[in-house]
C-alpha cells in the first residue's frame, strides 16, 4: 500500500498535534475516529508496543469497515430483520464482554489460595525419575584400580573386591549403595552408569579418586515438584476457577432478580 496523504495526516495527528479535547485521526463522510476511540481498542500495554505501521493498518481497517457499513445502510441491508437480530446480539456481546472484563480486572488471587491448591493436588505435580541400584568400589590411585580390575577379571567377586580394596565405608558391606538418582550420584557417575548394561562394570574418575561401578537393578520413581516449580501453572488454574465461580454466582443473582420466560 502506497504512503498516501491520509497516512501522513494520521501520523501528524497521532504524534505531533497539540493536545485537544477531541483529536480526530480519520474521517469517512460524517463518521469520525478519534484518538481516544482508537486507543480504546487496545490495552495500555499493547498500545505502547504498537508500531506506527500497525496503527496505520488499524485505521485503514476502520475506514474499510465504515465504508462497507455505510453501503449496507444505503442498500437497506441493515433493515432486514435477521440482520437487526445479529446487530443486536453483537451489541449484547460487546456489553457482556465489557462487564466480564471489569469483573475480572477487580479479581484478586492470593498466595495462600495457590498453596492450598498445590497442597490438595500435589499428586498431579510430579517428576518421573530413574534410579539405579549401584555397587561400587572406591580407590584413590589409578595403579591400584588396574590391579583390582585384573583381580575381578580373574574371577574375584565384585562384592568381595569391594570388601577387600574399597577405600570408603560402604566397601565393608560389598559396596552396595542402594538406589541412587542423578542428583545423588553426581553427573559424572550418572553419565557413565547410563552407558552400562546390567552387571557390566566400568571405571569413572571423580575428584577424589576413582570408582569401579556397576548396577544390577533400576526403577522409576515419582518425585513431587516444588511449589515454586508449578506456581505459575497453578496461578492460571486458580484464576480460571475463580473466573468461572464469579460468573456463575453473578448469573445466579441476575436470574434470581430477572423475570425470565421460555416458550420453546
Amino acid at each position: 500500500m502506497k504512503f498516501s496523504i491520509i497516512h501522513f495526516l494520521i501520523l501528524v495527528i497521532l504524534f505531533s498535534c497539540p493536545k485537544k479535547e477531541e483529536t480526530v485521526v480519520a474521517r469517512v463522510n460524517n463518521e469520525k475516529l478519534t484518538l481516544e476511540e482508537l486507543r480504546s481498542n487496545f490495552s495500555e500495554e499493547t498500545w505502547k508496543n504498537l508500531s506506527i505501521k500497525e496503527k496505520q493498518d488499524f485505521v485503514q481497517d476502520w475506514i474499510d469497515l465504515t465504508l462497507f457499513a455505510e453501503e449496507a445502510d444505503k442498500l437497506k441491508i441493515s433493515e432486514k430483520p435477521e440482520i437487526k437480530v445479529r446487530i443486536n446480539n453483537a451489541e449484547k456481546k460487546v456489553k457482556s464482554n465489557a462487564l466480564i472484563s471489569q469483573i475480572f480486572a477487580n479479581m484478586e488471587i492470593f498466595n495462600d489460595e495457590l498453596f492450598n491448591y498445590y497442597r490438595l493436588h500435589k499428586s498431579k505435580y510430579q517428576n518421573k525419575i530413574k534410579e539405579y541400584k549401584v555397587q561400587r568400589i572406591f580407590i584413590k590411585e589409578k595403579a591400584k584400580v588396574d590391579s583390582v580390575l585384573n583381580e575381578i577379571k580373574k574371577g574375584l567377586k565384585f562384592s568381595d573386591a569391594a570388601k577387600i580394596y574399597s577405600e570408603e565405608n560402604i566397601g565393608r558391606s560389598g559396596g552396595y549403595t542402594g538406589f541412587l538418582s542423578e542428583e545423588k550420584m553426581g553427573k559424572t557417575v550418572w553419565n557413565k552408569i547410563k552407558t552400562l548394561k546390567k552387571w557390566q562394570h566400568s571405571t569413572v574418575k571423580v575428584n577424589s579418586g576413582y570408582y569401579i561401578i556397576r548396577f544390577f537393578e533400576t526403577r522409576d520413581v515419582s518425585i513431587d515438584k516444588t511449589f515454586v516449580e508449578v506456581e505459575d501453572e497453578i496461578r492460571e488454574i486458580v484464576k480460571q476457577e475463580k473466573r468461572e465461580e464469579l460468573l456463575f454466582n453473578l448469573l445466579k443473582e441476575l436470574k434470581k432478580e430477572a423475570v425470565i420466560s421460555i416458550s420453546i
